[in-house]
């Protein structure tokens, strides 16, 4: 990837940060840059092409954000979990773009792996879920719409968060799946 591509994912970013990608306009993000339209398809088929180049590279910032600080699957999931609210919180629009895009829906239900996030959440998943009568797919579905439910009422002001009910109700899902 050359320095103008990492530019423009990264300016990319920062407007889907700030504005929802929904609000993301090339015109905007290329001038941002003094850069032409035209020098944006040099880099970039379309902005759908940009849009899966901003999912890798913020599905590696969000794995690497994490300090696994265990070895254990179940206290990894909860690491992600707990990442997971807090960012929801902090960063709602990129939060949004990276796990409720069409790009990234499109992803998961290809169990496309090169994103490096759904790489290592499908591999907690596997061996946590080694003695489940749950096939992984019914596994992945119970667990996911937990974490991404809570954090919707988190960002919505339902509720407010609290780790110990993320911890508390992942540990009784995952009673006797590890």
């Amino acid at each position: 990837m050359n320095q103008t591509q990492q530019q423009l994912i990264q300016r990319a970013i920062q407007i889907i940060d700030k504005q929802g990608y929904q609000n993301l306009s090339l015109r905007k993000l290329t001038g941002s840059l003094g850069l032409t339209t035209g020098a944006f398809y040099k880099h970039f088929n379309d902005k759908d092409d940009l849009f899966k180049a901003v999912i890798k590279d913020l599905s590696t910032e969000f794995v690497e954000a994490i300090s696994f600080g265990s070895s254990y699957p179940t206290a990894q999931l909860l690491q992600i979990a707990d990442y997971f609210v807090k960012e929801m919180q902090m960063h709602p629009n990129k939060m949004e773009f990276l796990f409720f895009n069409e790009q990234s829906i499109a992803a998961l239900k290809q169990k496309d792996l090169s994103y490096p996030f759904l790489d290592k959440l499908l591999q907690l998943i596997d061996e946590i879920n080694i003695h489940s009568n749950l096939t992984k797919q019914d596994f992945f579905i119970q667990i996911w719409s937990f974490i991404q439910g809570y954090s919707f009422l988190i960002k919505n002001n339902v509720t407010a968060y609290r780790p110990e009910l993320v911890n508390t109700t992942l540990t009784q899902m995952l009673k006797g799946e590890e």
